[in-house]
């Protein structure tokens, strides 16, 4: 797989078919659009090329109001090329960039910087000012510029289109059953150990404390979870993780906390990975330590029957 943090002069491609999109999550939508790219790559012999950027465009355009996200640059990355894509160009979306109009792009970059053949889109994808791009515009400049153009409808999932900012409320909800299915595998996390209070070890289940290593990505609603930790070293091991501010304990702040079954090492400072397999129960308060340990313990047995029996379908992040 090849990645391109510009625009690639040159012709490095041969006859390239070219999809553009933010491509946050990589989910079974998402999917269906770079199938098309493929089959059309192939049958024109040609070189299958996605376009995408490494933040948000949003987050330039609407710096107030940031979106939340599924995956990261590199993480969105790992998985286009899970999928067969051999050429991603990794761009930073820019200020410039949102006001060049979308005749502009197409000329000069899709068509005389690449020289794309073809152009795979999402029914719903727009791109250039004002998000002129549609599928129309480019069908009738098609015509002209001899170049062809695929429209690829949506994945539906109970009738309804897979979308970015559907999977990300399921999961700010605490549907991960939901978001899993929307995704095509189970939504992940990474960060780094950090030091907590200590009070997981005190109670016999001793936690990581989690820091994700990005802000934005979206992170779970409150409660408990079933989770495999992607360790460097150890590998994959099986946990349970909770989310929230600790009410029995008066916390104030949100953390992350892990339990991290049959493994008692130093983790300190170490990058982890965390898949959500399985959501087991809401936050909450309990009238002593006794009841928190005995309910901890209940949740110890639940995540362990959920992970035994659970298909996995990550592809890992570490």
């Amino acid at each position: 797989m090849r990645i391109f943090r510009d625009i690639p002069g040159n012709a490095p491609f041969t006859s390239p078919v070219l999809t553009i999109g933010n491509f946050d999550g990589v989910h079974m939508g998402h999917r269906r659009i770079v199938s098309a790219l493929l089959s059309e790559a192939r049958h024109t012999s040609g070189e299958a090329v996605v376009l995408t950027f490494a933040e948000h465009p949003r987050k330039i355009i609407t710096p107030e109001t940031p979106p939340r996200i599924l995956t990261t640059a590199e993480e969105k990355v790992d998985a286009l090329g899970a999928l067969g894509v051999g050429n991603i160009i990794l761009l930073e979306f820019t200020r410039e960039m949102a006001s060049m109009s979308a005749e502009r792009f197409v000329e000069e970059v899709i068509l005389r910087k690449m020289g794309v053949v073809h152009v795979v889109m999402g029914y719903d994808h727009a791109f250039g000012k004002d998000r002129r791009g549609t599928f129309e515009l480019l069908h009738g400049l098609s015509r002209r510029r001899g170049f062809g153009v695929t429209r690829v409808e949506p994945r539906n999932f109970y009738s309804r289109p897979i979308s970015s900012s559907w999977i990300r409320g399921e999961i700010e909800d605490g549907n991960i059953a939901m978001a899993s299915a929307l995704l095509g595998r189970n939504y992940t996390i990474s960060g780094e150990v950090i030091r907590g209070a200590g009070r997981g070890r005190a109670l016999g289940f001793p936690t990581a404390n989690l820091m994700p290593s990005h802000r934005d990505k979206v992170v779970p609603k409150d409660g408990v979870y079933a989770v495999r930790v992607m360790l460097e070293g150890p590998g994959v091991m099986r946990g349970m993780l909770n989310i929230g501010a600790n009410p029995t304990f008066a916390m104030a702040e949100r953390s992350i906390e892990v339990n991290i079954f049959d493994f008692d090492g130093d983790l300190y400072g170490k990058e982890i990975g965390i898949e959500f397999c399985s959501r087991l129960r809401d936050e909450k308060k309990f009238d002593s330590v006794d009841a928190l340990v005995e309910q901890i313990r209940r949740d110890r047995d639940d995540a362990l029957r959920d992970l035994d029996g659970f298909s996995y379908s990550s592809e890992g992040i570490l």
